[in-house]
């Protein structure tokens, strides 16, 4: 009878000490995830914050807001750059393209205001996309799962150093303000608009339920921010299309169909579909399709295809050992997360092939007016999409994966539906006791493989950061900073109406999109003449 009794005493204390263990280590070893993470993603943003004061204007960055830098060099005011970029809009939509809220962004560049300030540009970039990256990742992470703070840090970090560090063309992903701010800024308010899309068909977030005046106030914000992204890049805004449509869609058919939450982003739909609309519509479209892509673009069906087969093509050149070691070291703590809410994860198949047809969807528009994949500045946010939908797919497939032993671990005839907490068999399955040694081990590889890829002289400009750095250390970026002031100053200083400068010789990977030409018949020295008030601005080779 004693031995019974203490048996009765010691086996659930027992339990409660093993499972507290456990908890400790499951907290530990997603501190020094996130911890270390942060820390490698903070160490990476210092070299590119800091290349940045050596980024300069060119091209597209002129043509858009030479108007609106004429006008506050004559002295005008907030008021005549607003009217002026206003009125570079209307031209555009008549003339060149209808994405009207991007051409407005376009035109008031940094450099309007003083070429000095055209680098606060990339660093609002970068900032822009750690913020909408940190805010979707705690709606999928924190709202959804329920999961903690440091799974949440860990996530961001990780989806930010593969976005920012293999980025396809990094110049154009950041850098370059007129493309930055057309492709990787709008990609980062789709973010925003998805993650408050989630939340209203919520109901609310982690916090608590929204009240029906926060809910009014975030329908207007979402409404506000629809009819902002469907002015932009034709690819974001066919994603953010499909997108909302597929969340409200699954909403309105969905369990909680009977809430009628998905009313609220109705407002939304119609305005991105009104704006998306005017954007497709413009009579400029038509024109700069005639001019620059004059049979160039693929039927639908060819597009369709071509759509298809080239989101497995990048599906397989994307899928790297970086990207597969910095999933085995979120997804862990992701699936843990996924043991313990309340959601089914059913059907992971077709969450993947959703994922995959969003993902083909995005190459439609080139296909269509280019007939090709576009440049490395589309390239840029396909790769963001690809990243985004991988950890969605992968968590959904962990959580369906949990679900399965639950059902399997249960007894017969018993009832299967999520629980709150996993079962001992799944919470061995799925968080082994040395959690914090693997994390560690896997950190290791990961500093190794970022270290041999920085001192290979093969690949040392295949990682953003390290490029950066490369270019800051040699004063490479140093001297590209030189000789374009030194063109701007013997440009200003000169008092002929046709002034000759020297080519670019320097070019840092990450800051150089190119140069002026040795002539004027092209939009680039037209526009830089017309910056600098001269009749002609053409580039010569300084050593022949």
């Amino acid at each position: 009878m004693s031995d019974r009794l203490l048996s009765s005493v010691l086996r659930p204390l027992a339990a409660r000490t093993l499972a507290a263990v456990r908890r400790l280590e499951r907290v530990r070893s997603e501190r020094v995830l996130a911890v270390a993470l942060v820390a490698l993603l903070a160490a990476a943003l210092v070299p590119m914050v800091a290349i940045s004061a050596y980024d300069h204007s060119y091209a597209d960055d002129w043509h858009y807001s030479v108007n609106v830098h004429l006008a506050l060099a004559a002295g005008g005011g907030a008021a005549s750059a607003l009217s002026a970029a206003v009125a570079e809009v209307i031209d555009a939509f008549f003339t060149w393209q209808g994405t009207y809220s991007a051409i407005f962004l376009m035109a008031l560049q940094p450099g309007v205001f003083s070429e000095e300030l055209y680098g606060a540009g990339a660093v609002g970039i970068m900032a822009t996309l750690i913020a909408a990256t940190a805010y979707a990742a705690s709606v999928l992470v924190r709202d959804v799962l329920g999961a903690g703070r440091a799974v949440w840090v860990s996530v961001t970090a990780g989806v930010l150093l593969l976005e920012t560090q293999l980025m396809p063309s990094p110049v154009e992903g950041i850098w370059w303000y007129n493309s930055a701010i057309y492709y990787t800024f709008y990609h980062a308010l789709l973010l925003v608009m998805m993650g408050l899309a989630v939340r209203m068909l919520r109901g609310g977030s982690r916090r608590g339920a929204y009240t029906p005046g926060g809910t009014a106030v975030r329908a207007v914000a979402l409404a506000a921010l629809a009819a902002v992204v469907a002015g932009g890049n034709f690819v974001t805004a066919l994603v953010a299309a499909l997108a909302l449509a597929g969340a409200w869609l699954c909403a309105a058919l969905g369990p909680q169909g009977a809430t009628r939450r998905h009313l609220l982003i109705v407002p939304a739909l119609v305005a991105f579909a009104l704006g998306f609309t005017a954007s497709v519509a413009a009579p400029g479209n038509a024109a700069r399709q005639a001019t620059q892509f004059a049979g160039d673009g693929l039927g639908v069906l060819s597009t369709l295809l071509r759509s298809g087969f080239a989101a497995g093509e990048y599906l397989v050149l994307w899928t790297n050992g970086l990207l597969v070691l910095m999933l085995a070291l979120v997804l862990p703590p992701l699936v843990r997360a996924a043991a313990r809410s309340s959601l089914s994860f059913r059907l992971p198949g077709a969450g993947i092939v959703a994922a995959f047809a969003l993902f083909a969807a995005s190459f439609t528009p080139t296909f269509f007016s280019m007939g090709t994949v576009g440049p490395g500045r589309v390239q840029n946010i396909r790769y963001d999409l690809f990243v985004t939908l991988v950890v969605i797919c992968a968590t959904w497939v962990g959580g369906w994966w949990v679900r399965r032993r639950e059902a399997a671990a249960a007894p017969p005839g018993a009832h299967t539906a999520p629980a709150a907490a996993p079962s001992s068999d799944v919470s061995h399955a799925c968080a082994p006791a040395p959690r914090c040694a693997l994390t560690v081990a896997l950190l290791v590889v990961l500093a190794f493989g970022v270290g041999a890829l920085a001192l290979d002289e093969r690949h040392a400009d295949d990682l953003v950061a390290v490029s950066a750095a490369r270019s800051l250390a040699s004063g490479e970026a140093a001297a590209y900073d030189a000789q374009i002031r030194d063109r701007i100053a013997l440009i200003e200083e000169s008092d002929a109406a046709e002034v000759e400068v020297p080519f670019i010789t320097t070019a840092p990977k990450v800051l150089f999109m190119g140069d002026i030409r040795d002539n004027m018949a092209n939009y680039i020295n037209f526009r830089l003449a017309q910056w600098y008030g001269k009749d002609s601005i053409i580039g010569y080779h300084a050593a022949l």
